[in-house]
Formats: C-alpha cells, sequence, structure tokens
C-alpha cells in the first residue's frame, strides 16, 4: 500500500506545486484525491489512513492563504536601533521565503566518500543577516513554525526537482520539534516526507522535556514515513546516555563542544568514547560534528566515529559537493587503517592507592588505564611489563594532583600517541622504580599542568615513525612545566622525521636538576631539549647529560626560532651532532640566546656546514662560562663556537679551561668587537684552521 501512495504522490507532486492558480491547483487534489481515497478504503491499518487524512487536508489547504503573523513591533522598547533594523530584514525574509541553503558533505570514515549532506539554511539576498538572525526574530516574533514550514518545502523540493545532484546520499534537516506548526504545515511537511521515503533524515535537539506520549507520536510519524531521526548537538547540554533510549534515533551527532582540541583531553576522549560504544552497541551510526582541524579528525577515527561533519572535511556550499578532495580522502583512509591495525579501547579505572599488574591487567583484556576520574588526588602504581604486542596506555584526568609510581612498567599506544597522556590542570609526580619502558609514544604535558619526576629507576621512551615528541607536548603546542628531579637515568630515542625529545613545539620551561639523560635523535629537524618555534627556558643542574642527533637541522639544547634561555651549572654535557645546521646550545634561527655556563665540563662534537656551539646564530648572544671546562671540536664552512653571523655577540669567560678545535671559512671562533669579549683568567687551547692561538 505504502508503495500505491509513494507513486500517486510522485505525480500528484509536479503537478500541485506549479499550479498557476487556485482554481487549477482544487482541480489537480479533485483527481488525486480520487485515487487516495481508494487507498484508503482498502486500508485496514488506522495509522495508514491517519496519514492520508491529513494529506487530504494537506491538498485542500495549500491553495489557502495564511494570514500573516503580525510583525513585532518596530518600536518595542528593548530593540536597539541596529535590533530593529535587523528585525526588518528578518521578516521581509520569512515574508518573502527569501531562503536558500547551502549543503555540508557529511563523511564516511569506512569509505572516504561523501554519505550525506545537512542542509543549511542561509538569508538570499539580505545582506548582514545570518540564519542566528533568522531564528533570533523569528522566535521574538512566534514565526518559529513558518521557518520550519519553509525549510521543509523548500529543501524538499529543491531534492525532487535535482534528484540527479544527490544520487542515493540522504540529506539532513534541522528540525523544531517543539514548534506547533499549524495542521496545514505538519501535514504538506509530512505530504513531502512521503514522497521521498529514505531519503530524508531529520535533526532533532535532544529534549528531556518530551513526554513519552509527544515523544513517541513523533517517533511514530518519522517511522511511518520512513524518515529517520538524527540526535543533533549530544553532549553540549544535559545530554546523558539513558535518555538517548527515550530517542532510538538513528544517527547521534556529537557535539563540537566535546570535539574542539579532543587530542589533548583525556576526559573529552572518555566522553566520546562512551558514546561512540553505546551507539555501536545500539545499532547507532555516530557523527562527529564540527571537526576542524586535522589532529581532531584522526583522534576521533580512533575513537571509533563512523560519520565525520566540518569545515576540516568540507565546507557547506550552494554548490553541491560531489568528491572530497584527494588529500582529505588519504588522511581519513591512513587513520582509519590505522585505527584497523590498533584495537577497541578497553578501559579500566584505577582507583587510589592501587597497585596495577601489568601482565595480568593485559590477560583480561584491557588497554588503557584512566586515573583520577573520581578523585583529584592519590597514588596509583604500574607493576611489570605486558606482553609485547599489547597496547596498554595511560590517560590522567583534569585536574588530577597526585603520584604516578612505574615499577618496572612497559607501556605501550600506537605511533604518533603517548604512552601517557595528562589531562588539563594536572600536578603529577612520577616516580620511577627499577627500569621502566615506553613503546612509540612518550608523556604528554599540557601548557597549564606540570610533570615531576623523581625516583632511582630509569624510564627507557623509543619513539615511532612519524612527527615526535618525548616527554612534553606535540610541535603545535607549548608544554607544561618540568621538573626532573630523579636520580635514575632517562632515554629517550628517534630515528624518524621531525620532533623534541623533551619539549614542544611552542616551548615553555624546562629544569633538569638532577639525573642522567641519554638522548638520541635522527631525522629531518631534531631537538633534543627546547622548542621548535616557541621560546624556551632550560635550567640543567647537576646532570650527566649526553646527547646525538643527525640530519638536516639539530639543537641539543634550545629553539628553532625562538628565544632561548640556558643555565648549566656543575654538570658533565657531552654533546655530538652531525647535521646540515647545528647549534649545541641556543637559537637557530630568528630567537636570541643568553647561556650562562658555571661550574661545568664540556665535550662537543660538531660537524654542519653552518653551525655554532654557544647563542644565537642570527641574532643577540650574551653567552657566559665560568670556572669550568670547555672542550670543542667544530667543523663546517660557517662555523663559529661563540655568536653567529648576524646579531651582536656578548662573551664573557672566566676562569675557564677551554681546548677548541675549529675548521671554517672563519678564521675566529666568534665575529664580536672587542668591547664585547671579556676575558678574566683561565687557560685557552684554541686550534682554528690549524692555526694555535692562546686567547679568543
Amino acid at each position: 500500500m505504502k508503495d500505491n501512495i509513494v507513486s500517486i504522490l510522485n505525480k500528484y507532486m509536479p503537478e500541485a506545486f506549479e499550479a498557476p492558480d487556485k482554481k487549477t491547483l482544487l482541480s489537480v487534489n479533485e483527481k488525486y484525491i480520487g485515487l487516495l481515497e481508494s487507498e484508503l478504503l482498502s486500508s485496514n491499518d488506522p495509522e495508514y489512513a491517519s496519514l492520508i487524512q491529513n494529506i487530504f487536508k494537506a491538498m485542500m489547504e495549500l491553495a489557502v492563504r495564511h494570514e500573516k503573523i503580525s510583525e513585532l513591533s518596530l518600536t518595542h522598547s528593548p530593540l536597539s536601533a541596529m535590533e530593529k533594523a535587523e528585525n526588518r530584514k528578518v521578516q521581509e525574509i520569512i515574508d518573502n521565503n527569501l531562503l536558500t541553503y547551502h549543503f555540508q558533505p557529511i563523511i564516511s570514515v569506512n569509505t572516504a566518500k561523501i554519505f550525506a549532506y545537512e542542509a543549511l539554511m542561509r538569508p538570499k539576498g539580505i545582506t548582514g543577516i545570518t540564519p542566528f538572525h533568522i531564528l533570533k526574530y523569528a522566535t521574538m516574533s512566534d514565526r518559529l513554525p513558518e521557518i520550519e514550514k519553509l525549510t521543509f518545502i523548500n529543501v524538499l523540493s529543491f531534492i525532487r526537482e535535482n534528484p540527479t545532484l544527490f544520487g542515493d546520499r540522504q540529506i539532513f534537516i534541522n528540525s523544531i520539534p517543539r514548534v506547533a506548526m499549524d495542521d496545514e504545515g505538519r501535514a504538506m511537511k509530512e505530504l513531502l516526507l512521503a514522497s521521498l521515503p529514505q531519503k530524508i533524515v531529520v535533526e532533532m535537539t535532544e529534549s528531556s522535556e518530551f513526554s513519552e506520549e509527544e515523544l513517541n507520536d513523533i517517533k511514530k510519524r518519522y517511522k511511518l514515513l520512513d524518515v529517520p531521526i538524527a540526535i543533533d548537538d549530544y553532549g553540549s547540554g544535559y545530554s546523558n546516555i539513558n535518555n538517548l533510549l527515550r530517542y532510538t534515533p538513528n544517527f547521534v551527532k556529537i557535539d563540537r563542544s566535546l570535539l574542539s582540541g579532543i587530542q589533548g583531553s583525556p576526559n573529552k576522549k572518555h566522553f566520546v568514547r562512551e558514546i561512540v560504544d553505546f551507539c555501536h552497541t545500539n545499532g547507532i551510526l555516530a557523527l562527529a560534528e564540527g571537526v576542524e582541524t586535522v589532529e581532531e579528525l584522526r583522534t576521533v577515527i580512533l575513537l571509533g566515529v563512523d560519520l565525520i561533519q566540518g569545515f576540516y572535511t568540507a565546507r557547506p556550499a550552494a554548490e553541491v559537493l560531489q568528491t572530497l578532495p584527494s588529500n582529505i580522502r588519504s588522511e581519513i583512509n591512513a587513520f582509519r587503517k590505522e585505527r584497523e591495525e590498533g584495537r577497541q579501547m578497553k578501559l579500566y579505572d584505577a582507583q587510589s592507592g592501587e597497585n596495577i599488574i601489568l601482565d595480568r591487567f593485559a590477560e583480561e583484556g584491557y588497554n588503557l588505564v584512566r586515573i583520577g576520574s573520581d578523585y583529584q588526588s592519590g597514588t596509583v602504581t604500574l607493576t611489570g611489563s605486558a606482553p609485547d604486542d599489547q597496547f596498554i596506555h595511560v590517560e590522567i584526568s583534569d585536574g588530577f594532583s597526585g603520584h604516578l609510581i612505574l615499577n618496572g612498567a612497559s607501556l605501550k599506544n600506537s605511533v604518533g600517541n603517548p604512552c601517557i597522556e595528562i589531562g588539563s590542570g594536572c600536578d603529577l609526580t612520577i616516580e620511577l622504580i627499577k627500569a621502566n619502558h615506553f613503546t612509540d609514544g612518550g608523556i604528554r604535558v599540557p601548557e597549564n599542568s606540570m610533570l615531576r619526576f623523581k625516583g632511582y629507576g630509569s624510564l627507557d621512551i623509543v619513539l615511532g615513525n612519524g612527527d615526535y615528541f618525548g616527554i612534553g607536548n606535540d610541535l603545535k603546542s607549548t608544554h607544561g612545566n618540568l621538573y626532573f628531579e630523579q636520580d635514575g637515568t632517562i632515554s629517550i630515542s628517534a630515528e624518524s622525521y621531525s620532533g623534541v625529545l623533551i619539549g614542544s613545539g611552542r616551548g615553555g620551561k624546562i629544569s633538569m636538576l638532577r639525573g642522567k639523560y641519554l638522548l638520541q635523535a635522527k631525522g629531518s629537524m631534531n631537538i633534543c631539549v627546547g622548542a621548535v618555534d616557541g621560546d624556551t627556558e632550560i635550567e640543567i643542574h647537576g646532570c650527566d647529560f649526553e646527547s646525538n642527533t643527525s640530519g638536516a637541522l639539530s639543537i641539543t639544547a634550545g629553539s628553532v626560532t625562538g628565544n632561548s634561555n640556558i643555565h648549566c651549572i656543575f654538570s658533565s654535557l657531552k654533546c655530538k651532532s652531525d647535521s646540515m645546521l647545528s647549534v649545541a646550545f641556543g637559537s637557530m634561527h630568528k630567537g636570541s640566546s643568553i647561556i650562562f655556563m658555571e661550574s661545568v665540563h664540556t665535550d662537543l662534537s660538531l660537524n654542519a656546514d653552518s653551525l655554532t656551539v654557544f647563542g644565537s646564530m642570527n641574532e643577540t648572544s650574551d653567552i657566559r662560562l665560568e670556572r669550568s671546562s670547555v672542550f670543542v671540536n667544530a667543523s663546517g664552512t660557517n662555523a663559529l663556537v661563540f655568536g653567529g653571523i648576524s646579531g651582536d655577540t656578548t662573551l664573557s669567560i672566566s676562569d675557564i679551561d677551554i681546548n677548541i678545535k675549529l675548521n671554517s671559512e672563519f678564521d675566529t671562533c666568534v665575529i664580536a668587537p672587542p668591547d664585547n669579549i671579556s676575558l678574566a683568567g683561565g687557560k685557552y687551547n684554541i686550534m682554528i684552521n690549524n692555526n694555535e692561538y692562546d686567547r679568543i
């Protein structure tokens, strides 16, 4: 029977909407009412009978003009002059149906192709008015039912007139279900929907205000019309999982507020993962709405969403996009493959005071430990090793202040993701006991959090293939305060593309106050300690520090394009670099440098086309060396020991035993006027291009 109704409607709709006058329309109605009456008489289903009766009413009332809803008084006192002008424009838009629609693609993660579109309202030919203005003034003037009616009539008519633009893809339309549309409007809407079965998805914002009777009526009507339902903006307000059971939707659109910066928020990841798991358990497709960056795209795909919508993948446009750009398809496919090669997350909420035995934990299928989900202070211990192929990593909830003890623990995550993800506003102390090992990821410390290391154990981090960070944050972010106060060894190695072993892209404060460090990086851009394009403040105090770098660009401690402030005291520094561009301690390109070394022993070997050992290659350098022994072996076309070719260099040396061997086009180890160089005491053994000097 339903097929017969659809066939009749498909013939009726073009004739009805193209009728030039009321008389012609009534004639068309009379013609098709007879056909529908036959269907009604043959139907024993009261729900279908009710549907046909509503269609009858829509046909008869289609020719009847509505009385306009009274325009909001333009002299209403709360409105400013600007608001009155905006209101006039909105009333004109509604009066004359000056609405058009842009279509934003919704992408399938499984195919990396366009799955559907959302129709988004836009004013036509009216400047200075946005959808927000339309809804605002329509609400004030009680004209939301007209907006609802116009939206469905306009969009559905456009779809019927342009079937080849959409193919078999569905169209998502925003609905305001609590708006009391009049009987004529409701009947017209249902008439149009009935003519396009399974083509339209109606989006509704979750609301607990619906009574069960109201909600059941909505669900029944849409089910009868073969219209799937989507819950919009889920997670933006009082949303809860249980409320979804009342709606039993086909789609859940996860709100942008949960996705913004999700790659750096364990709490958001946890909430989104729970939503996705619930959807999949109940046969619902999970849609991530408002994805704006590649980091957000990657994270939501790894969390298991089915569909993606957002500016990053495709913006709304009047012209219906048919194919995604190849680079977006490639990224989606790569992230989906990463998810498939990884695993579904099985979360374990650790309790304060708990000692988690990792091999037993792995046997039970867990791969994610979350700390601080329902408490903000305490201590958790991770003990022992999991199997080599078992992915186990840790998330620290936002606001946690406490201790994590690593007792011979092995952690692993997918490449590019940290083994320990620290949330926002945390103050975490990691105590190292025995030998601990991380594979393919390190520790993320967001800008407003703090991390301290203590203990006599060691930590070995081997980073995976890709842009990397060890302890700190990614290359687009600032890291929180890092304090290394452990007595054991921290070893970090990367043989990949670009990254920072300790630090981040945008910099921050790093205090290495004791312990031993073995840092090794091979790639196109390597920073052992510091930043890429931000300012960095580094303190190395009482440490045994050793680094080895090779690649296009290498920095032992400092910044590529930011300012560097480095203080080393009571430490042993052994550094080796073989690169095209190299700085041992200081800044590479734009940043200035302040270097202060006292009571240190250095053994520095650098080989690069352009290099400087201490200071900035291109900006101001302020260098002080006191009571230290300095051994430098440097070689390069443009090689200096102190400061750079450009930028003012100030050098102060006192009580230094200094040994320099330099091969360079320059016949000096520093380019600076004599007044900028201060020497007091010490021993000097300097050889530049096989020429010996006893002074700088």
